[in-house]
């Protein structure tokens, strides 16, 4: 075969074993979509991280950051997603519209552990506590609602780790506020913030508050819950990668099938890029007329 026909026929095999590629990672696309990623086993922790980046990319958290990023990973492992979290719509007020309870225990360590890391990318150092009173929510159990500010404390040489008196107000620049319900505030607020109004750290007393909470001050749950049972699309990367170590027959195994229709679709895809392969090679190498 002479080399300028020849050439158009390589081409042509090149760009069909690309389309071959991108094709079959469409198609596992749309099934791992359709199935919530049951058609599928992630090794690894692949389907960990996108869950971890679809939860951060639902709740607008921007860029990476380690400690969050582990604390939202615990949240999943933990299976807290599958607590019982409600709405109230006796709570009318525009303030609260954001707000959800959980009614069986409080947030515990790992929520507050969430929180926490994400006030803390969002710039805040300490806060400030106003008590709302005591109330009765829906019926339950007695909680305290607080009022929770949020500051930047605008001088970096000073320590962070500080209780400031409200007479330094003006050195920190207020960031956010949020309310929230704290069960036994009394007892926390004896133990660990006093009597005295104050600003305190972020550190530690913003955990205390938000694990004997018993309020969450956002959607963080219900996206947690709506991520954690695969309800988002996956990103179509991760398919065409697996269609890639497919098609090229290399298996890394970090991605296996897990269901008959896939496995089918696997073995036909390693069939047409083994073929389409070795008729490439031979163009190449052995066809020398």
């Amino acid at each position: 075969m002479r080399w300028s026909k020849k050439k158009y026929f390589i081409y042509g095999i090149f760009f069909t074993y690309i389309f071959v590629l991108i094709l079959f990672g469409v198609m596992y696309w749309n099934i791992a979509n359709h199935s919530n990623g049951e058609f599928f086993i992630f090794q690894n922790d692949i389907n960990l991280d996108t869950k971890v980046n679809v939860f951060k990319k639902k709740m607008k958290i921007n860029n990476y950051n380690s400690e969050l990023d582990a604390s939202i990973r615990k949240l999943i492992l933990t299976d807290e997603y599958k607590r019982p979290v409600v709405k109230l719509n006796v709570l009318n007020n525009s303030i609260y519209k954001n707000c959800s309870f959980v009614f069986d225990r409080t947030l515990g360590e790992n929520w507050a552990d969430y929180y926490y890391f994400l006030m803390l990318k969002r710039k805040a150092t300490h806060i400030s506590v106003t008590n709302m009173g005591e109330s009765k929510i829906n019926g339950g159990f007695n909680s305290y609602k607080l009022k929770v500010n949020f500051y930047l404390l605008n001088d970096k040489s000073k320590d962070r780790y500080l209780i400031y008196d409200k007479t330094y107000l003006n050195e920190f620049r207020k960031i956010d506020t949020i309310y929230i319900w704290v069960d036994n505030y009394d007892i926390i607020k004896k133990e660990y913030f006093g009597d005295k109004s104050c600003i305190y750290p972020l550190n530690f007393y913003f955990q205390q508050l938000m694990k004997n909470s018993i309020c969450f001050p956002d959607k963080s749950p219900f996206v947690l819950k709506e991520v954690s049972y695969g309800n988002f699309t996956y990103p179509i990367w991760n398919f065409i990668y697996f269609s890639a170590v497919t098609i090229t027959t290399l298996g890394y195994g970090d991605i296996l099938p897990n269901s008959t229709v896939v496995r089918i679709m696997v073995i036909i895809e390693t069939i047409i890029g083994v073929v389409v392969s070795g008729v490439f090679v031979s163009l190449i190498f052995f066809d020398k007329d």
